[in-house]
């Protein structure tokens, strides 16, 4: 059913290789969240566990596993929308590699699954010497289908974390479906957070006329392992509406679609788009 209006909180958590901690802080954000009337909840990426990838493999859920059970049970009971963060998640058949998909799940108030993104993008960042900091692609296969879901008559666009990046990612997406709102998991990291995460938020809210609903990770996961905090609802002309700053916590906005529209009908640019031009 459509909704004119809706409260979103975006949470803020700092995982670390303490499942039953991690689940427990996600529980305790989500019910806070709900409790403040929110109808829509998002926890930040690889919630459930943040660890070195030799072990990655034996921490993943098995398909629809116990996170997976924790966070339908919790939509239901709560009577939210939940956009579960991420988990590592092993694939369905063994595969010749010891690697899992990062997932991100949605579930409706009713608890059921509404939707499955696997994150496109793997993230590999070195040092100016060539030396490993983080790369994905030793613990994580990469998704290869863009998900648009539609929410209480909002249409959302699903990313995580390194697709904020990639702008040709997020046309992709409005060419499957006009959308009013991105969704994004994130453990975006304290070094390119700094100069990087807002901005890019608030371009990929501008340019798709879009709220983007983005809740990140904080803090000191491991030695030397560090996240920038900051979980942040942006509105469609780009302001920042919202924000954790570096604290562990939720920050709440409401996603409305009469200011979607306003915003749309103070300048055009989505109807004033040539694809045709642009595929040449």
């Amino acid at each position: 059913m459509a909704q004119n209006q809706i409260l979103v909180a975006v949470t803020s958590m700092t995982t670390t290789r303490d499942r039953a901690a991690n689940l427990k802080q996600a529980e305790r954000l989500v019910r806070d969240a709900a409790k403040s009337g929110a109808g829509w909840v998002v926890l930040p990426e690889m919630f459930v566990y943040q660890g070195p990838y030799d072990t990655l493999y034996e921490e993943a859920e098995p398909f629809h596993g116990p996170a997976w059970q924790m966070m339908s049970g919790l939509a239901k009971e709560l009577g939210i929308v939940l956009f579960g963060g991420s988990i590592a998640e092993r694939p369905d058949k063994s595969p010749s590699e010891r690697k899992v998909y990062n997932v991100a799940y949605v579930f409706g108030r009713d608890g059921g699954e509404i939707a499955c993104y696997r994150k496109v993008h793997l993230f590999n960042l070195k040092t100016p010497d060539g030396k490993p900091l983080y790369c994905e692609s030793d613990g994580y296969l990469s998704g290869d289908e863009a998900v648009v879901l539609e929410v209480d008559g909002f249409k959302v666009a699903m990313a995580i974390c390194y697709d904020l990046r990639f702008h040709e990612f997020f046309a992709m997406l409005a060419r499957k479906a006009q959308f009013d709102a991105i969704v994004m998991p994130a453990a975006f990291t304290q070094r390119t957070g700094m100069d990087h995460w807002e901005v890019l938020i608030r371009a990929r809210a501008i340019e798709h006329q879009a709220y983007f609903i983005a809740a990140n990770q904080t803090g000191e996961h491991a030695p030397g392992k560090n996240s920038y905090g900051h979980s942040m609802i942006v509105d469609p002309w780009g302001h920042k509406i919202c924000d954790t700053g570096d604290r562990i916590g939720n920050a709440f906005a409401p996603v409305s679609h009469e200011v979607l529209a306003r915003y749309r009908a103070q300048l055009p640019a989505i109807s004033d788009r040539r694809p045709g031009v642009y595929a040449r």
